[in-house]
């Protein structure tokens, strides 16, 4: 229990460090703002505005919709191959068997699917 009550200040020591910092950069943070803000002509009007739903590149809406009658895209290769036989193709999270061989030492290089040897 001792443990917990020691962490459990160590918190609100990084906590109150945190908002130390933030009080001390926030002057420095704000010209910085107002610097890019002047350099790309950005209103404080603009941006009170909610984020439009089309400021989406169109590329990137096309791309993302099935309907648009093109073929959808081949799924990735698997990059990273698990001990059981496992794979992931390192795009977005890594999955759980991965997480956990890292944890306890392993690298991801460990389990990558090299291309000059057979799978």
């Amino acid at each position: 229990m001792n443990e917990l009550v020691k962490l459990r200040q160590q918190i609100a020591d990084l906590e109150k460090q945190a908002a130390e910092l933030q009080k001390k950069n926030r002057p420095a943070v704000l010209a910085e703002l107002r610097e890019l803000m002047a350099a790309y002509g950005i209103t404080a009007e603009e941006l009170s505005r909610p984020a439009s739903k089309t400021a989406r590149p169109k590329a990137a809406a096309k791309a993302a919709s099935p309907s648009n009658g093109k073929k959808p895209a081949a799924p990735s290769p698997a990059k990273y191959r698990g001990p059981q036989g496992q794979t992931w193709t390192g795009h977005g999270t890594a999955p759980k068997w991965l997480n956990e061989l890292v944890a306890v030492g392993n690298t991801r290089d460990d389990f990558l699917i090299r291309q000059d040897t057979p799978a």
